[in-house]
Formats: C-alpha cells, sequence, structure tokens
C-alpha cells in the first residue's frame, strides 16, 4: 500500500509533465495553422480578398459575420483565432476586426444557453443554470451596446491596440526575426510545397491552405482545451470550494479569469 501511495504522486507529476509538453506540442500546431491561413489568403490575392471581406467593413455586417462565426464552431476562440490571422495577413484592418471580435463574444454566448437546456426536464437546476447563462449573455450585449458606439465615434479601442503594439514592439522600424515565426514558416512551407507537387495552383492552392489552417486552429484549439483542464481540474474545485466559501466577489471574478483561460 505504501509503494502504491508513493508511486502515485510521481505518476501524477508525469502525467502533468506530459500534459505540459502535449499543450506546447498543440500551441505550435496552433500557430501553424495561423501562418497557413495568412499565407492561403495572400495565395488568393488582394483583389479576390477584397471582395470576399467587402462586407466586414461595414460595423454592423462584421459584428454579425463574428457572430455566425462562433455560433457555427460553437467556439469564440476558434473564430477569434481566425480573425487575428486575417488581420495579420492585411486581409482584414484592425478598425474593421474591432467589430467582428465583439460580434464573436456575442456568439460565445449561445453556447452557455445551450449548456443550460441540458438541465430542461429539472425545473429547479434549469431556472438556476439559464439565470446564470443570461448573467453571460446580458454582460457580453451590454458591453458591445456601450463599447462598440464609442469605438465607432472615437476608434479609442483600435488605437489603444496600435499603441500596445508600439509599446511592446516597437515603432522604430528595426526588424527582428523571431525564432518561433521561423519555426512555424517550416511545417508550413512543407504543406505549402506538398500542395504544389500535387499539382495545386493559384486560387485552390490558397483556398486549401485556409481549409488546412481552420482544421488546424480548431483541432489545436479544442485538445488545448482538453488537456488544460485535465491538468487543472483539481486545483480548480479547491480554489472554488474555498472562494465559495469565502464569498468574496474580487477573488470569485480572477477566479473565473482563470478558469475561462483554463
Amino acid at each position: 500500500v505504501t509503494e502504491t501511495t508513493s508511486a502515485s504522486p510521481q505518476r501524477r507529476e508525469v502525467s502533468t509533465i506530459l500534459r505540459g509538453l502535449i499543450v506546447v506540442l498543440l500551441l505550435y500546431f496552433f500557430l501553424t495553422g495561423v501562418e497557413l491561413l495568412s499565407g492561403g489568403f495572400k495565395t488568393l490575392g488582394k483583389d479576390f480578398v477584397d471582395g470576399l471581406f467587402q462586407g466586414v467593413s461595414n460595423p454592423i455586417g462584421g459584428l454579425f459575420v463574428g457572430l455566425l462565426a462562433t455560433v457555427l464552431v460553437q467556439s469564440s476562440s476558434v473564430s477569434t483565432s481566425v480573425i487575428v490571422g486575417l488581420v495579420a495577413s492585411s486581409v482584414v484592418g484592425i478598425d474593421d476586426a474591432v467589430p467582428m471580435i465583439m460580434g464573436a463574444n456575442i456568439g460565445t454566448t449561445v453556447t452557455n444557453i445551450l449548456a443550460s437546456l441540458g438541465y430542461l426536464r429539472r425545473g429547479d437546476d434549469f431556472r438556476r443554470a439559464f439565470a446564470a447563462a443570461t448573467v453571460h449573455d446580458f454582460f457580453n450585449l451590454l458591453a458591445v451596446a456601450v463599447l462598440l458606439p464609442v469605438e465607432l465615434l472615437t476608434g479609442y479601442l483600435s488605437g489603444l491596440a496600435g499603441w500596445i503594439t508600439d509599446l511592446v514592439i516597437g515603432s522604430s522600424g528595426a526588424s527582428f526575426k523571431s525564432p518561433l515565426k521561423a519555426a512555424v514558416k517550416m511545417p508550413a512551407g512543407w504543406i505549402k510545397d506538398l500542395l504544389s507537387e500535387l499539382g495545386t495552383h493559384g486560387d485552390l492552392k490558397g483556398g486549401l491552405m485556409i481549409v488546412i489552417g481552420l482544421v488546424f486552429i480548431f483541432l489545436a484549439l479544442a485538445f488545448v482545451t482538453k488537456n488544460m483542464r485535465l491538468l487543472v481540474a483539481d486545483r480548480v474545485e479547491a480554489a472554488i470550494n474555498r472562494t465559495l466559501g469565502a464569498g468574496s466577489g474580487l477573488v470569485a471574478i480572477v477566479l473565473g479569469m482563470i478558469i475561462t483561460v483554463a
């Protein structure tokens, strides 16, 4: 019994390290997907892409594009990552991306409503679950109702994003060759070369790169979430019990942020 008890923490530690390495590998997989997405849109050409995304220049159109994308994939992480890839490849400007990101946050409220419907046959449980779900809905809806008009009038969010970027990266024009970017470009280049060897060119090649990139992003985020949950499940459960016992609203907010990231 003693040997089993002493071996158990060791196995748990090995499992934690292994899952941590898997998460790092999945993040690399995710970044490769973003690189493929960016390269695919560049391959399609500026005229084609401009026509494809002409509707998002309208803030309301962009809002609904983000909302619909999140509802379809049931993951705001996936839709937001795709939007980031579009901005990185200069397909969508940062001004147009702001309403799309806000729409993605509204779209994610559908998920928690669907989750609450799982308690439909249990009256009291459903009432509590639906109430918790609508808190999330109203928070995101009210945030967009307040922040989007202010952004359209002043451009403060896109301006702030640009300021933070200059602060972190710098605006001097000095180039920094990121080893991570080079590492991500390598597998993306292999896939691009493979598609060329298979006889795909032009729009077909660009379209396939986009599809493969989206698959990479979706799978990576799905498995990252699964592994992160397994990594922090015990700690989160203990933290929730302590927080609920203490009844501190501020600590509960911080805990909610940590759980969402995990």
